[in-house]
């Protein structure tokens, strides 16, 4: 038996429907995003604690939002709430599981009540980073003393800085200036970072040791080596931040006079190893040796074994028996030994003072350098 078509029209709708009813039930009623951590709000916790609670309807997002879960935790306890238990709980108060969904975290660390909750820790400051930091920060507070002082005045600062403005001047790679110190501007000293990009009132401070530099002697031309230095060949300037260590002059008086021990060229600051004592005694000269004991001095002729300066002990040969012995250099071809006096011993009785200075093996002429 043949039925009669219905109204295509009809069937249209019918579809349409159930395409409709269909596709609402694969739809979650809602979602639950759990949070890695949580503070409660109240004394009990709620799911809207643990977790975002976001649904089509804003009503029924805040109705599931306001469900109880449990007691709080005391103040300084904590309680971890793993997906599965939250599942749990909302089963027990009639929530329908199958019709929400749950995403993020596997489980959630529920903080005691007042217990606030544990911000992100920053990432520590590299060596590098700090080392920038504290040079962009010292090179504007000694721009700042030039400013303040003198432009002409060397300083040397060194700053203390906190990891936190390290990391501000790390992130924010910004030009920065500096303000405050007060006279006589140098020991400890308290200045402010001012930020270019920012407010005066965003200033940091920061703490700095600071001290004055005094002025260096630099060759004012090539001096060349064994050439003896007069005070047209050297300068005072002041000196450049990050210079050679070593023994410096800082007087003009300190370095005319003396002998460049090798060649200093232009601009150089002058060091003790590059100076000298000018060459009075050379080698294989002879030179006039002199010997003091007892208010008694004696010279003779003897043959330098090797260049010295004033005040510098050469070795020197007998002419007589050439043998060594060192003296120190007190004038151009002049050397002197310092005998020690020779101390006579009591006269025993019998015996005649020609015994007792030496039985006459060193006759009174005969001197021994």
């Amino acid at each position: 038996m043949l039925r009669p078509a219905g109204n295509p029209m009809n069937r249209t709708a019918v579809l349409a429907v159930a395409a409709a009813w269909i596709a609402w039930g694969a739809v979650p009623a809602a979602e639950f995003q759990l949070r890695p951590r949580c503070q409660p709000r109240g004394p009990i916790v709620l799911l809207g604690d643990v977790a975002d609670v976001a649904a089509a309807d804003a009503s029924e997002a805040a109705r599931l939002a306001a469900t109880e879960l449990f007691p709080a935790p005391p103040p300084g306890l904590q309680r971890i709430l793993r997906a599965r238990a939250l599942q749990d709980l909302l089963a027990d108060r009639g929530i329908h599981l199958a019709e929400h969904r749950f995403s993020g975290s596997s489980q959630v660390i529920v903080l005691g009540a007042g217990e606030p909750a544990k911000a992100a820790e920053p990432s520590a400051v590299g060596p590098a980073a700090m080392k920038q930091a504290r040079r962009l920060v010292e090179a504007a507070i000694v721009k700042h003393l030039e400013t303040q002082v003198s432009p002409d005045e060397a300083w040397q600062v060194e700053v203390h800085l906190t990891e936190s403005l390290a990391r501000r001047l790390a992130a924010e790679g910004a030009t920065i200036t500096a303000r405050g110190g007060r006279a006589p501007w140098t020991g400890m000293q308290d200045f402010e970072v001012v930020f270019d990009h920012k407010p005066a009132s965003e200033a940091l401070p920061v703490a700095a040791k600071v001290a004055r530099l005094p002025r260096v002697v630099v060759a004012a031309r090539t001096i060349a080596r064994g050439e003896t230095i007069r005070s047209a060949d050297v300068a005072l300037r002041r000196p450049e931040p990050g210079a050679a260590s070593g023994e410096k002059f800082h007087s003009l008086d300190e370095v005319v006079g003396l002998e460049a021990s090798q060649t200093i060229a232009a601009g150089t600051v002058l060091q003790r190893a590059l100076v000298r004592s000018p060459i009075v005694v050379r080698r294989g000269e002879l030179i006039v040796v002199s010997s003091r004991a007892a208010g008694i001095r004696i010279r003779t002729t003897a043959r330098a074994r090797e260049d010295a300066a004033l005040g510098e002990l050469v070795t020197v040969e007998s002419l007589a028996d050439r043998k060594t012995f060192a003296a120190r250099v007190c004038g151009p071809q002049e050397a002197e030994v310092y005998a020690r006096a020779m101390q006579s011993a009591p006269i025993k009785a019998g015996e005649s003072s020609l015994r007792a200075d030496g039985e006459g093996s060193k006759g009174p002429g005969r001197n021994v350098l």
